[in-house]
């Protein structure tokens, strides 16, 4: 009687091991949700031990400091925003889709010389990692700070030439 309660228990919990694994079907569709779920782990497991895959706020795969970057090497400043030694932040606002493109790129604080423009232009480019509530994606809206030194950038534009 013990042995065939023994063995009862150890195949009911073979089973539930299989069922929390997920084996893929014919379409591979659950591999692909896995391997992208495991690229945004990948992500925020070094960045915050408090990283949660199921319930995240929309955030760029690369990071922060990658997005400034790109942004940084597009924007063209001119040269009378250097010679005014510009320095400001230019808030930007947009909301993230649930396929992560951005929608309804705007300004909320504006910097002038063209400035904000551009910086519109180049975030309508870039795609996020939507925000989830229970592993499910949906629309969020994300305001962004970018500062702004208008001779840094200047220079960084001129030595590229």
């Amino acid at each position: 009687m013990k042995r065939a309660l023994l063995i009862a228990t150890l195949l009911i919990t073979i089973q539930s091991v299989k069922a929390q694994t997920g084996t893929t079907n014919s379409t591979g569709f659950k591999a692909k949700e896995t391997d992208a779920q495991q690229k945004i782990l990948d992500k925020g497991k070094n960045y915050d031990v408090n990283f949660d895959i199921a319930n995240h706020e929309a955030f760029f795969l690369e990071g922060e400091d990658s997005l400034f970057r790109y942004i940084y090497s597009r924007i063209i400043v001119s040269k009378e925003a250097a010679d005014a030694n510009l320095v400001s932040n230019a808030m930007i606002g947009f909301q993230v889709n649930f396929d992560g493109k951005l929608k309804e790129v705007y300004s909320i604080s504006k910097v002038g010389f063209g400035i904000d423009e551009q910086l519109i232009k180049e975030l309508s480019a870039v795609n996020f990692v939507p925000a989830t509530q229970g592993s499910i994606p949906y629309r969020s809206e994300v305001v962004l700070e970018i500062p702004i030194k208008a001779s840094y950038l200047f220079n960084i534009a001129a030595k590229k030439q």
